[in-house]
């Protein structure tokens, strides 16, 4: 049994006795809860509890899946084919630029590379 499975299989289970998600901003609030959670524990020096956290925050992101109907394993899936399209498309524009990497540049600067991908991949 695959993570998906496993995940799919407790969502469905949960559901079926009666503890279950009603609505979808319920869900986007678990999500906004767990992230403010994360922030608790960012500079803990032991990152057991964050890591826990970010379990949680994935967990709540897959669950809205399920809610959704959506397959998290190829919602998972779609989402890595596109970055990696749009990451190919920023190696491109770096390489007209005469870049071998964008090591040493600004957020700014590479937020406005990753948009340029973006319209690439329309």
């Amino acid at each position: 049994m695959t993570i998906f499975d496993k995940l799919i299989r407790l969502e469905n289970e949960a559901a079926d006795f009666g503890f279950k998600w009603e609505t979808v901003n319920q869900i986007k609030d678990q999500i906004i809860s767990e992230l403010t959670e994360i922030d608790v524990h960012l500079n803990d020096p032991i990152k057991n509890k964050l890591q826990e956290e970010v379990g949680d925050l994935l967990h709540a992101a897959f669950s809205l899946c399920v809610f959704l109907k959506l397959d998290p394993k190829v919602t998972l899936e779609k989402s890595i084919d596109k970055f990696e399209r749009r990451f190919n498309a920023v190696k491109q524009i770096a390489k007209q630029k005469n870049l071998t990497s964008l090591n040493g540049k600004s957020f700014d600067e590479l937020m406005h590379f990753w948009n340029q991908a973006k319209e690439y991949d329309k």
